[in-house]
């Protein structure tokens, strides 16, 4: 794996199993995903996973492996499946048919049919050599390697009789591989052309998955696992893995002693414990997962951490969570940015259709696409949590985003005049926050205010490890926001809500705040420089008493 004096590139970007192979690419080895295939003996694999986590890298690695195409190639030589004898015989033994719906995204039913026709076309003309071949059924050939267009009926059947000339031509059953099958439904979810699509669609893999007589087999992956649309109804030979399931789990993302090798690999193995916080968290049936976009930029920019899962493609589920935005919903949000759990139901075959207006069905989706970590508590019953410190960034931008500007403005400037002990700036800041954008019924006492001021700490990114309600010295404290960088002070915040309207016992008790930390000792664990502040609020209005240590 080292390469002849020089270390092998970062394959960011490459999803081509012979390029990383022949290219001088790291790989990280899941070969065995091709021994597990061959021993389940599925007619169909549907592997469900979040974007960018090995699913194209995969199917190619399968199309590698299995396509007579490539007889003779080395990529697999030092590789797992080489340690697994009964695959040989399946080895470069079978005529693939690969087809991608990444690019097939339209504005219309006839623009995705057009679409879908030329990818076929596109398809067929890798197998040319069938069209003069007296081995393949005449007709077939003049059906299909006309220059004409496809009709739908052809377009639907494309597969299925591509399927039957290769095993005509080969005198085997050829191997259907499908990637990204998903992404024309959710290109046009929430559009008018959607059930058109929809319709399609079913035929379309109908024909080619359900009881085709002429393929060994089929692997197909996407994101989501949509079988309440009847994708799939009536394939009894379907092989299921999604994020729950645990048969393949190690197979897509990278396992703790991979990203160790990794770490080690590229000359950094005392960054390990930062990799896991940043892109650690996920559980894809019993195992531990990072995830591995994140990782290999992560060490591509020299082991700079950042949000690089999130910033390949937009965060609409997100967008669609909070649009919903209510009084429960709201309280779920902030415990999760708090590094709290929340129980839900979650269903991993999910329907588009069901997003819509049913925050229920987006919790199921923020989980099977990477959002959120689920854990299985029984009966479709789940823990939920932010993954890692990258989704909890992510989680803070976007909930920062969907508030008024005015708002947004406001938690900068009450972080920044936190850590400037800038105390009128602070009440200032408050004010404007809470009676701009919270409603009442979501303020009703101090465990709401300290939920909302704890979810604004977490903007600060890699500054502070922040903790809610968190044991320290005599009790617990409301909020601790412990320094990551000595450039910056540590602070401690107790929270109180006045129920009175008298102006005055905003002092008192912030001032009872004050003294609480200090009685309590919150700081006691803490080290250098200290700001504790005593917070009152008041329906809307704010009192803020400070003192500094230097621990």
């Amino acid at each position: 794996m080292k390469g002849e004096g020089r270390l092998l590139a970062i394959p960011g970007g490459v999803d081509d199993f012979r390029e990383i192979r022949e290219g001088g690419y790291y790989f990280v080895d899941k070969s065995e995903l091709v021994s597990d295939i061959v021993n389940d003996r599925s007619e169909v694999f549907l592997f469900t996973r979040p974007r960018r986590f090995g699913k194209s890298l995969n199917l190619s690695m399968i199309d590698a492996f299995f396509n007579l195409e490539y007889k003779g190639n080395k990529w697999f030589d030092g590789l797992k499946v080489n340690s697994h004898p009964e695959v040989e015989e399946h080895r470069n033994a079978y005529p693939v048919i690969r087809l991608c719906m990444k690019d097939l995204v339209a504005d219309d039913v006839e623009g995705f049919n057009g679409r879908l026709k030329l990818m076929l076309k596109s398809v067929y003309r890798g197998f040319k050599y069938l069209r003069d071949s007296d081995l393949v059924d005449e007709d077939l050939r003049r059906e299909y390697f006309s220059a004409g267009d496809l009709s739908d009926m052809q377009m639907e059947r494309s597969v299925i009789s591509l399927c039957q000339m290769l095993e005509q031509y080969h005198g085997v059953k050829p191997i259907v591989l499908i990637d990204e099958y998903d992404n024309p439904i959710n290109n046009a979810f929430n559009r008018d052309f959607y059930a058109g699509v929809m319709g399609s669609l079913r035929r379309f893999y109908s024909l080619t998955l359900k009881g085709n007589p002429y393929m060994s087999f089929a692997v197909v992956t996407g994101v989501m696992q949509i079988a309440k649309e009847s994708i799939f109804s009536g394939l009894n030979n379907l092989r299921v893995d999604n994020v729950f399931s645990k048969k393949f789990d190690e197979r897509y993302g990278f396992t703790e002693p991979e990203v160790k090798d990794l770490c080690a690999y590229y000359g950094h193995p005392e960054k390990f414990e930062e990799a896991k916080e940043w892109y650690d968290g996920y559980r894809f049936g019993d195992a531990d997962i990072y995830n591995p976009w994140s990782l290999l930029m992560y060490i591509r920019n020299k082991f700079k951490p950042g949000t690089y899962w999130a910033d390949t493609s937009g965060n609409d589920i997100l967008e669609t969570f909070l649009d919903g935005l209510d009084d429960s919903t709201y309280g779920d949000l902030v415990a999760l940015g708090n590094g709290k759990t929340v129980f839900k139901q979650i269903y991993p075959s999910v329907s588009m259709r069901d997003v819509d207006g049913d925050l229920d069905a987006v919790y199921s989706v923020m989980a099977v696409t990477g959002y959120l970590n689920a854990v299985p508590e029984g009966d479709n019953d789940y823990r939920l949590s932010i993954p890692n410190r990258e989704l909890y960034k992510v989680f803070y931008e976007n909930v920062t985003r969907s508030l008024k500007m005015d708002v947004g403005v406001a938690m900068r400037r009450f972080l920044g005049s936190m850590e400037r002990k800038d105390v009128p700036k602070m009440e200032e800041s408050l004010f404007m926050l809470f009676s701009k954008n919270f409603f009442d019924i979501l303020l009703r006492d101090e465990a709401d205010y300290r939920l909302v001021l704890a979810t604004i700490a977490l903007g600060r990114g890699g500054r502070y490890d922040v903790g809610i309600e968190r044991e320290a010295g005599n009790g617990r404290a409301d909020i601790i926001m412990r320094r990551n960088d000595p450039r910056y002070p540590n602070i401690v915040v107790e929270l109180k809500k006045s129920r009175s309207d008298d102006p005055s016992d905003l002092e008192k008790m912030a001032e009872e705040g004050l003294r609480q930390i200090r009685t309590r000792e919150y700081y006691r664990s803490l080290k250098g420089k200290t700001y504790l502040y005593g917070v009152c609020l008041q329906n809307k209005k704010a009192k803020v008493l400070f003192e500094e240590l230097d621990l």
